[in-house]
């Protein structure tokens, strides 16, 4: 009997997913090079955001400037990111998180040089280069992810982005043993840059290819292309028991197999792309994170030290809590899926990062305080992961769906001309836009530092977190697995 994993549907009903037998060797290679891939592009990001004072220092400006400086690069990172569903579509994403982090290593190595001559012009076009290599590298990241979830055929993704922040803590920690080295930045940024290189070097052999993609998605009961008149499946799995029972079912499903495969009323006009509407909903249900992510990282130490009156020592202890549950529940949140479902895990933990907001704006003390910003990782860390999740779900509904949708025969009664995207080709696309979003919050989140700059206003910044934490809870829906149509072929 094929063993089988947990994934609740949206109903709360539990499913079973079944999972392969035996994981080729190619994807769990490929699941190593996806975890090293999130990691490379964590420990360059942390090393580039810690070292702001260096900056300062070698090139004599001020928090203005530097904040500039780190809001464009949000801009140029959206870009990348929106990019990167072009280049995947072209090149695979596999190639566009080699050459992203290759870039990224370049960006690097050229910030440090810049600043080590004090070139400000040459510092500013190079940051901007990072920021687009590290935008691509942050969405392709997330397509390969899951296209190694849906070989596997059970939740990996959040394993991934546990990955992504214990890069940036190890970062952090290079930068701080550069400090007390005392290693000249010019120096300490080409040694990261070379790292960052090298690993991609060696990691690109292990990533899947888009031929290697859609082989094992095969292999796993995921055909090739809209048109192919089978039936598309998310995460690499068969059938999903039990997704159904929401409004979008619209009837009451076959049976296949002893699964349940809820019927599903197809949209006209059905190109097998996940619709902007969609993407958009997605993103404003994971914005809370990237917002609340940029405040506790500006804010935390400042509203220790300042409101509560908090010692030095105290002051970083904030994000430090909030760093360790974030990471924690990452590495639980896929376990927690296949037990409780998407939508549970997602509703929770955006009702824990509510809780852990308001108790940090209303905090009478600092140890409280620590407790809110710990609460606020732990349940805001596992949404983003999810989000990308739902997005590759979304993408094998619109692919299913246009397989199965009638299809006017061309003139002369032959068959229909056109081929549509592959899922792999749809879930890239989707992950590429959806991204864009973490960048959108991370310029939010700069912009309410400003507003919200002095002391008097630090609590109602957070309150005003725990408010947009709601959108969370409240979308969580969204976040369900996928509801695929019953075609003839799967009839």
């Amino acid at each position: 009997m094929t063993p089988a994993s947990r994934a609740g549907g949206d109903d709360g009903i539990a499913a079973l997913v079944p999972a392969p037998l035996v994981v080729p060797h190619v994807v769990r290679r490929a699941r190593w090079s996806a975890t090293a891939a999130y990691a490379a592009q964590g420990f360059g990001f942390a090393v580039m955001l810690t070292n702001v004072p260096t900056y300062e220092r070698y090139l004599g400006i001020g928090p203005d400037v530097i904040t500039l400086v780190i809001l464009g690069v949000c801009v140029c990172a959206g870009t990348g990111s929106a990019l990167s569903g072009w280049f995947a579509a072209r090149f695979g994403s596999a190639r566009v998180v080699t050459g992203g982090l290759l870039v990224a290593a370049a960006g690097i190595l050229a910030v440090g040089l810049s600043a080590g001559a004090g070139l400000l012009a040459t510092f500013f076009l190079a940051f901007a280069v990072y920021g687009l290599a590290l935008g691509s590298v942050d969405a392709s990241t997330s397509m390969q992810g899951i296209d190694v979830q849906r070989a596997y055929g059970r939740s990996l993704i959040a394993s991934f982005f546990a990955a992504n922040a214990a890069g940036g803590v190890v970062g952090s920690l290079a930068v701080s043993g550069a400090a007390g080295l005392g290693i000249a930045l010019p120096v300490s940024l080409a040694l990261v840059a070379a790292a960052v290189a090298v690993t991609a070097l060696v990691l690109r052999a292990g990533l899947l290819s888009r031929t290697a993609a859609v082989a094992v998605a095969g292999e796993a009961g995921v055909p090739g292309r809209v048109g192919g008149g089978t039936r598309q499946v998310p995460d690499g799995a068969a059938p999903v028991t039990g997704t159904g029972g929401g409004s979008g079912a619209g009837g009451e499903g076959e049976r296949h197999g002893g699964a349940v495969a809820p019927a599903v009323r197809v949209p006209r006009a059905t190109t097998g792309m996940v619709g902007a509407g969609t993407v958009i909903v997605l993103g404003l249900a994971m914005l809370a994170f990237p917002v609340a992510d940029s405040a506790v990282s500006s804010w935390g130490a400042t509203f220790l030290q300042d409101v509560l009156g908090a010692s030095a020592v105290v002051g970083p202890l904030g994000f430090g809590a909030y760093q360790a549950t974030l990471i924690c529940s990452r590495l639980l949140g896929d376990r927690a899926v296949e037990r409780w479902g998407r939508v549970r895990v997602v509703a929770l933990g955006g009702a824990v990062g509510v809780v852990g907001l308001g108790l940090v704006a209303v905090s009478p003390v600092w140890p409280l305080a620590v407790l809110g910003f710990a609460a606020t990782g732990l349940g805001l860390g596992v949404v983003a992961p999810m989000a990308f999740s739902a997005a590759g779900d979304r993408a094998a509904e619109s692919v299913a769906g246009a397989a199965v949708a009638p299809v006017a025969p061309a003139a002369g009664g032959g068959p229909a001309a056109g081929v549509g995207p592959t899922v792999e080709e749809a879930t890239d696309r989707a992950v590429a836009r959806l991204n864009v979003f973490t960048y959108v919050g991370a310029v939010l989140g700069g912009a309410m530092t400003g507003v919200f700059a002095t002391t008097d206003t630090l609590r109602l910044g957070f309150g005003v977190l725990a408010v947009l934490a709601l959108a969370t809870v409240v979308l969580a829906g969204r976040f369900r697995e996928a509801r695929l149509p019953v075609g003839p072929s799967g009839a």
